[in-house]
């Protein structure tokens, strides 16, 4: 899998979740978009449905089975999960090692 497709599976699947919570952003999101902390439209529930949201299109989709959220992910000294392109890179990473 490129890191194109990934970066294509990773914002449809932010702007699913952004849907699905009755929310709106103002522009397209990009690899700098924040899905954690102050400056994120996400909420913690948000979040969450997002990382599980990732893990399932990948499985179903692609049959990729990876785990987002794991000891590995939150040791990481730059949180994989801080914006899109972070966990861009953090998937790209997991799914080379498969």
């Amino acid at each position: 899998m490129t890191r194109a497709e990934i970066n294509d599976i990773v914002i449809a699947t932010f702007k699913r979740v952004i849907n699905d919570s009755d929310k709106t952003i103002d522009s397209e999101p990009t690899p700098d978009t924040a899905i954690m902390g102050s400056e994120s439209i996400f909420d913690s529930v948000d979040l969450v449905t997002f990382i599980v949201a990732l893990e399932q299109t990948l499985e179903d989709d692609h049959n990729i089975s990876i785990t987002l959220a794991d000891d590995r992910a939150l040791g990481q000294a730059v949180s994989p999960f801080k914006s899109i392109g972070t966990i861009r890179d953090y998937i790209e990473v997991l799914v080379n090692e498969k």
